[in-house]
């Protein structure tokens, strides 16, 4: 009976690398990934062993780390580059690397290592295509083709579904702040993706082509007057603090106090995340309270980190999500 079940064992280890091209357990996140940690970790269940630190910030400062506590052992690495002597003696499975740092990754690989170089700028940013591309190449690695297509049938029923309930209102005048110092406001990148399927007016369109991260002032903003703002995971600021500056006050949104934090789940959601139906959902809402009013935001994310991640959100947990710390924006 013992060689029966060795055998079984056997035969379901090989069935499962030759559907997968290997058997991959240990995953090192580096050269500036910061999405990937908790996507890898959630969706795929394997060890992840490094990271960035802007990754890990996000993580301590969210409910991932209440189902895998086992985060706070990992590996922290710098936010960008990385020394690749340090990287090739964590002999990881599979490294993934940012685009941007292709000369990590092709060090790696010319060390034998098996690297994954990903890419953000999908379609000009769009959230949806370049998440779908983030999954179809870790799908070479581990069984995920039947997850990923659920899941992004749901985020295109969603972008449906907001369409289709819109249609004929007035889209608001929406800006979404990636970061802010004292010298800039930026946006762009996903931006312009997140407030148009969300129901919104991305009234910068004509300076955010290709969805290029831009640098604002204030004097810039004051001639949009947007009627709604959203503060990113990527800053530490939040909407109190904007809503009581001298600075901000003569702003449409200010005035009617739509200054919203978004919500902080898997990762920071201005990014794209395993997230990104309920997101939208939550964007839609706060854009459009009359025509969604009897959606039950809370209730969504619950159910969605059921149906997709098996994971069972408690009230505390709930809460979390939809107030985020401050410190979730810190980077370094």
């Amino acid at each position: 009976m013992k060689k029966f079940f060795f055998c079984l064992f056997c035969f379901l280890s090989l069935v499962f690398a030759n559907k997968t091209g290997q058997t991959t357990q240990k995953v090192a996140v580096v050269g500036g990934m910061w999405p990937l940690p908790p996507l890898v970790k959630i969706w795929t269940h394997a060890e992840l062993i490094a990271m960035p630190k802007a990754s890990l910030n996000s993580i301590q400062n969210s409910v991932v780390l209440d189902f895998f506590p086992e985060l706070k052992q990992v590996r922290i690495g710098a936010n960008d580059d990385e020394n690749i002597e340090e990287l090739l003696e964590l002999n990881a499975d599979l490294y993934i690397c940012h685009k941007a740092k292709s000369i990590l990754c092709d060090k790696l690989q010319k060390a034998g290592m098996n690297a994954l170089n990903l890419g953000v700028n999908i379609d000009n940013y769009n959230s949806k295509k370049t998440l779908e591309y983030w999954l179809e190449n870790l799908a070479k690695y581990f069984p995920l083709q039947e997850k990923n297509k659920k899941l992004i049938d749901a985020i295109t029923q969603t972008e449906d579904f907001i369409a289709q309930k819109t249609k004929n209102s007035k889209k608001p005048k929406v800006l979404i702040i990636h970061r802010i110092d004292k010298k800039s406001i930026t946006t762009g990148l996903f931006a312009k993706y997140l407030i148009e399927k969300s129901g919104g007016e991305d009234f910068l369109e004509e300076t955010s082509i290709g969805g290029k991260r831009i640098s604002l002032n204030l004097e810039e903003i004051y001639r949009a007057n947007p009627e709604i703002i959203y503060i990113s995971n990527f800053t530490s600021l939040m909407p109190d603090e904007l809503l009581k500056s001298k600075d901000w006050q003569g702003l449409a949104a200010v005035k009617q106090k739509r200054v919203y934090k978004l919500p902080l789940a898997t990762y920071r959601p201005f990014a794209p995340s395993l997230d990104l139906a309920p997101f939208l959902l939550f964007l839609a809402k706060h854009n459009h309270p009359e025509i969604f009013k009897d959606l039950d935001v809370k209730q969504i994310y619950k159910s969605h980190f059921k149906d997709f991640y098996g994971l069972d959100l408690n009230e505390r947990q709930l809460e979390m999500i939809f107030n985020p710390p401050a410190n979730a924006g810190l980077l370094q």
